[in-house]
């Protein structure tokens, strides 16, 4: 029997994007998936209008031209879509939110991209997926996927259990022949801020394509078997936003096992959906995050990361007398800091100031 892939979504206020995603997940090759919708409290009607649309009363919206023959594909049912709470969820769900293709789960705040995720595994987890042999997918809901994408994932970590999780090719969505992601990136110890691999921008079939190194899998798209998930443990919702990737992959990494790309896999990401960069929010999580991780995990180089930082994030934008991206650094190293220090209720003054930039 076809092992179970729950493929989990976190969507915040953006249901077309979800519903475009959705569409193309119900397109997929794979015979035994469930799609966990994780709602983190959206004020735009979101859970409404997925509801609309798995009831067949509304229906997603149109994919980009280039892509269009991805919906060409053969369509399953929706079928009917099983609510539930966070703390259902959290408890396992219902026998029919097991059996259901769609469940979508009601978090009670924006929770981020670490906590949605978080609630979704935790259902997995509750639910006896570490015990059947099942596999969890993290998928961002700003992208789309081909027929074969889920197939070529699973066949190609099932066959070696030292993979601790796999990721795909993502393509630019706006640009369906560029290369925006070969799985995920690189890091240095004394920055912290996640880069692309030498693949990054260049065209589809190019022959260096496939990167030599992989130091940590986007949340974009990572592939896990649920008991890997029960060992690592869930997502460091210290971070709510941008980095925690790179951390959960190297929890992964310390239990010996490596990070795989899948190159035949593929999807098209619309980066920056739910974050635009160049924006004071996107500085804040960025600078805040990177310095955590180095704190985390290579401690020794946190000055040196404090001082690129600075170079790289602070300065150019006193420069430029962007004042309001400049606050939201400032924030930043404040509540890091304060994270540090063991503080977390008041580290979120500077991430709500940034919010309001």
């Amino acid at each position: 029997m076809t092992a179970r892939v729950h493929v989990i979504l976190v969507n915040w206020n953006n249901a077309p994007d979800t519903l475009e995603c959705l569409e193309s997940l119900l397109r997929i090759d794979y015979p035994n998936y469930q799609i966990i919708v994780c709602d983190n409290a959206s004020s735009d009607g979101s859970v409404d209008r997925i509801r609309d649309w798995a009831a067949g009363r509304i229906g997603a919206p149109a994919i980009t031209a280039p892509l269009t023959p991805l919906m060409s594909a053969p369509r399953a049912e929706p079928g009917p879509i099983i609510g539930l709470d966070r703390a259902g969820a959290e408890s396992g769900g219902t026998a029919d939110s097991r059996a259901a293709r769609l469940v979508l789960i009601q978090n009670e705040a924006n929770l981020g991209f670490a906590g949605g995720n978080n609630v979704g595994m935790r259902y997995v987890l509750a639910a006896g997926g570490a015990r059947d042999g099942s596999y969890v997918c993290l998928l961002n809901n700003d992208t789309v996927v081909s027929r074969e994408w889920l197939t070529r994932m699973v066949q190609h970590i099932s066959v070696d259990a030292t993979i601790g999780a796999a990721g795909a090719m993502l393509y630019e969505y706006s640009a369906p022949e560029l290369v925006e992601s070969a799985g995920g990136g690189v890091v240095k110890s004394w920055q912290g801020m996640p880069r692309g691999t030498t693949a990054t921008r260049q065209r589809r079939g190019t022959p260096d394509v496939i990167p030599r190194r992989l130091d940590f899998l986007t949340g974009a798209c990572l592939l896990m078997r649920a008991a890997t998930l029960e060992r690592t443990g869930l997502i460091d919702e210290r971070y709510f936003m941008y980095c925690e990737d790179i951390d959960f992959s190297l929890r992964i990494r310390s239990l010996g096992l490596r990070l795989a790309l899948v190159p035949d896999a593929e999807l098209w990401h619309k980066a920056g959906g739910t974050m635009p960069h160049r924006s004071a929010m996107h500085d804040y999580y960025l600078v805040r995050n990177s310095l955590l991780l180095v704190h985390k995990f290579y401690p020794a180089m946190l000055p040196a990361a404090l001082l690129f930082s600075v170079y790289r994030c602070a300065v150019p934008k006193l420069v430029r007398g962007d004042w309001s991206r400049l606050r939201a650094v400032g924030s930043a190293y404040r509540d890091c800091f304060t994270f540090i220090a063991g503080n977390a209720s008041a580290a979120g003054i500077g991430r709500l100031r940034a919010a309001r930039s």
